[in-house]
């Protein structure tokens, strides 16, 4: 058994099976996702992904060492494999021209295989910096409390109290970046109890419900967890009935509709209703689904470019809402099941034997942004920046679960 020390830390256990790598893989990893960014044009084709492996296959040669991890490279491999399942179906044509083409936004991303390259990326490169510091995201998590506060102030001021027109971004936003925030409350139960309910009135103000229930649904994890680690095959359990229970959820509001969360909406988020929203949007997006259900119709494609024929939608787009649906529409059950699993192994990456704060609020942020996404775009398309902090706050928090979970 190898043993290796960290600066100021503890000495880990190092399994026979984990062997060390050149340290500057922790500057090569950013710099090659730079370079899909930038040369973003390229990826119609296989030549950008050939130049990142490249870049970073070069940069792994180099002498110094750090860590890596087998259960790191068993992810990497997987978010290989599902790299590959994308790229196999991207040259695929689009499902419908629109005359013009939507509006860009620098901010958002609606190609999902370059953002889930990036993202993939970002969640290596966390893991490997939770390995060069004892404390990690101890300064961010101050910059995005204070970023928080600041934006909420700013939208108080300019908007009204109520500023509804804002609501979608402000709280993916919130829910986001509720784990770097959350860690400054570690050991501080009254101040934490305190910022849960600033967090919850603030998304009930600007009337965002789907990150208000997501928001919900975090502290409840938070405060499950403990109990969820006892057995990890609870906390298997725990993840794979809340995605029963989160799949049925969509398919009973596909089908009957709920009306008491029609009611709720209503008396609690200013009157914005469901009827002309989603129960409109999932059922037209679900008869393109079911017309290629294994394969869809392309990575590159996006509901966004499908003609809605209700008349309540009016011109609009069947913008899903949902990355579920995204994923089936895009790249079918093979892309859905791929994410399925990845996101399976992320949520065991995130079981602490020691109860680690990260590792808590990690566990509680991943299982409310699989609730986020079943209502707003995130994770794997639009916002670009929202989705780097949280996967790079996955890779940040897998990497330190692992040093927490091996130390002496």
């Amino acid at each position: 058994m190898m043993v290796m020390s960290m600066a100021k830390g503890k000495d880990i256990h190092v399994p026979s099976k984990s062997f060390m790598v050149s340290k500057d893989v922790i500057n090569a990893v950013p710099v090659a996702a730079l370079i899909v960014v930038l040369f973003a044009v390229l990826l119609k084709n296989f030549p950008t992904i050939s130049l990142y492996l490249f870049i970073t296959i070069f940069f792994f040669l180099r002498s110094s060492k750090i860590l890596l991890t087998r259960d790191l490279l068993k992810t990497a491999m997987m978010m290989l494999s599902g790299v590959l399942i994308m790229a196999y179906s991207y040259d695929k044509a689009p499902v419908i021209d629109f005359p013009l083409p939507p509006p860009v936004d620098s901010a958002v991303l609606t190609n999902m295989f370059l953002t889930c390259v990036i993202c993939f990326v970002v969640f290596i490169q966390g893991y490997f910096y939770s390995f060069t510091v004892k404390n990690p995201l101890r300064f961010l998590r101050y910059v995005f409390l204070y970023q928080w506060a600041l934006i909420g102030i700013y939208f108080t001021v300019s908007y009204g109290f109520f500023f509804i027109g804002n609501s979608l971004l402000l709280g993916n936003m919130t829910v986001i970046l509720l784990p770097y925030m959350y860690l400054l409350f570690d050991g501080k139960p009254k101040l934490r109890f305190v910022f849960s309910s600033l967090v919850l009135l603030y998304l009930l103000s600007i009337l965002c419900r789907t990150a208000f229930i997501a928001a919900s649904i975090f502290f409840l994890t938070y405060y499950l967890y403990p109990y969820l680690i006892v057995n990890k095959i609870r906390y298997k359990l725990f993840f794979l009935s809340f995605i029963i229970l989160l799949f049925l959820s969509i398919f009973l509001y596909l089908i009957v509709g709920v009306y008491y969360l029609e009611e709720f909406s209503v008396k609690y988020f200013g009157g914005k209703t469901l009827g002309q929203g989603r129960n409109i949007l999932w059922p037209e997006l679900l008869v393109y689904i079911i017309e290629k259900p294994l394969f869809g119709y392309g990575i590159n494609q996006d509901s966004g470019y499908l003609q809605a024929t209700s008349l309540w939608l009016g011109d609009r787009g069947l913008d899903s809402h949902n990355i579920y649906f995204e994923m089936l529409l895009r790249g079918g059950i093979l892309l859905l099941s791929f994410f399925l699993i990845l996101f399976y192994r992320i949520w065991g990456s995130f079981y602490s034997i020691s109860n680690s704060k990260m590792s808590r609020i990690a566990a509680s942020g991943f299982i409310a942004f699989l609730f986020l996404a079943a209502g707003l775009p995130i994770g794997v398309i639009d916002n670009i920046v929202l989705n780097t902090l949280l996967w790079f706050y996955w890779g940040v928090a897998s990497g330190n679960t692992w040093i927490k979970n091996h130390q002496i």
